[in-house]
């Protein structure tokens, strides 16, 4: 994602022969020119994680609102972010064979096609059906070309900053989706919606036609560059020092899988299913639009102020740990008052979003930093297939069984949370420093 002349692939493409003279040339090039932070392909990442908040909020909508019968609502707190896994696949596949600039402009565009169609023929089932397959499938799977895009084009000393700032947009999403819920607007919300999920992504698609570009360190990974990965890395990252990775695939994979899993659980549920199936209505659609706004104020502020001071291992300990004690105090609070409503309730709530914001940004930076640069689009969605699926299905369980007493549900999620800790702990001893750090020494150890 670098300017016009910071192209590496200037040789022909079908010489089966590579002129050093040029490779080190190229290098150079993209160099001199990668230094500054590409702002215009930032914008259009972003635009694409505002439409992912406000997808993945339609679901929880249409079952507080009460769209759907309490009997079925579980459907829209789950279904959704379960085939999110699926279109996270697709997604990765694209990023790793199409690269991530192509394959955040297609899924980009496959989002617009499935409001169209929903625009066409609003009345008819199948059309519907096939509408937001598209856009949840689309818009969930817009976020590995966006991580694995952003970590590849951004500068290690500012990377951490943009995959926290960058990722914090579907929390506005989210805040921007139930404020007409809040005021009572529900046809609004409807139509606001649908304005929303159509104009992000257009706008995401006109910039990112215009701005985005290839990630050199994938081109050169593949083959379509002429200029190798080292190379490549030097362009982006300049002289920043390489990571030492002495943790195995298993390992990386098991770690950043059951963290996603404990920060889905803790979004969806917290966020939406707690409200929805213990407290009064205006509580559930007040806490959505508290913890979307809490969440971005507290992304901007772990964005600027926090992600270099504090290392990623340090931040994932810190954050899951917090999780683990603030629920603790939910959980004991409701069990002694069987509080539904009240200002201590809503406090309490809106501390938790510290927690889920503070784990979404632990995970949103050490998921694109965990693997090579050939399969990392591969690598992070069917790390994200996982985590949807799974976390999808224990809060589509545990909203299903709705009368279910609060006790034996939060004893669930606390379960979820505490196994989420031991690998955050596990990570801080065995684990290894990505923050800061080129990327370049996972292509390093593959070639090896």
């Amino acid at each position: 994602m670098t300017s016009k002349d910071a192209k590496v692939s200037n040789a022909s493409s079908g010489s089966a022969k590579v002129n050093p003279e040029s490779k080190q040339n190229a290098g150079q090039n993209a160099s001199k020119s990668s230094q500054e932070i590409p702002w215009g392909a930032i914008i259009a990442l972003a635009m694409g994680m505002l439409v992912y908040g406000v997808a993945e909020s339609y679901g929880p909508v249409i079952a507080i609102t009460g769209v759907i019968p309490k009997g079925f609502a579980w459907l829209g707190l789950s279904a959704p972010f379960i085939a999110a896994g699926v279109g996270a696949l697709l997604a990765g596949y694209m990023a790793d064979k199409l690269g991530r600039r192509n394959s955040f402009l297609l899924v980009a565009a496959m989002v617009l096609i499935g409001i169209i169609i929903f625009l066409a023929a609003p009345t008819n089932v199948a059309a519907i059906i096939i509408s937001f397959i598209l856009i949840g499938m689309a818009a969930i799977g817009l976020e590995t070309p966006v991580i694995t895009a952003i970590a590849e084009s951004v500068p290690a000393k500012w990377r951490g900053n943009l995959e926290v700032i960058v990722q914090n947009f579907g929390n506005l999403g989210v805040a921007l989706v139930f404020i007409p819920v809040l005021l009572g607007l529900s046809a609004f919300e409807s139509d606001a919606a649908y304005v929303l999920l159509f104009v992000a992504p257009l706008i995401a698609l006109l910039i990112g036609y215009w701005t985005v570009k290839e990630s050199i360190p994938w081109e050169a990974a593949t083959g379509k560059a002429q200029v190798e990965i080292n190379e490549a890395w030097k362009a982006v990252d300049k002289e920043a020092e390489s990571v030492n990775v002495t943790a195995g695939l298993g390992f990386r994979f098991l770690m950043i899988t059951i963290l996603g899993i404990a920060q889905d659980v803790a979004f969806v549920y917290i966020t939406y299913d707690v409200g929805y199936t213990y407290y009064q209505y205006y509580v559930a659609s007040e806490i959505p639009l508290i913890g979307g706004l809490t969440m971005v104020v507290v992304g901007i502020l772990l964005g600027i102020f926090f992600v270099h001071r504090i290392s990623r291992r340090t931040t994932a300990t810190i954050s899951y740990g917090l999780m683990v004690l603030l629920w603790a105090l939910l959980w004991g609070f409701e069990a002694i008052t069987h509080s539904t409503s009240g200002i201590t309730l809503l406090v309490l709530m809106t501390l938790l979003f510290l927690p889920v914001e503070l784990t979404w940004g632990s995970r949103a930076m050490l998921e694109p930093e965990m693997f090579p640069t050939k399969r990392r689009g591969t690598y992070v969605s069917v790390v994200r297939f996982f985590v949807w699926v799974i976390a999808g299905s224990i809060t589509g369980i545990l909203s299903y069984y709705y009368t279910t007493p609060f006790n034996i549900e939060a004893g669930v999620v606390m379960a979820v949370f505490i196994i989420a800790f031991a690998l955050a702990l596990m990570w801080q001893y065995k684990g290894f420093e990505t923050g800061k750090k080129s990327l370049a020494g996972f292509d390093a150890k593959q070639q090896s």
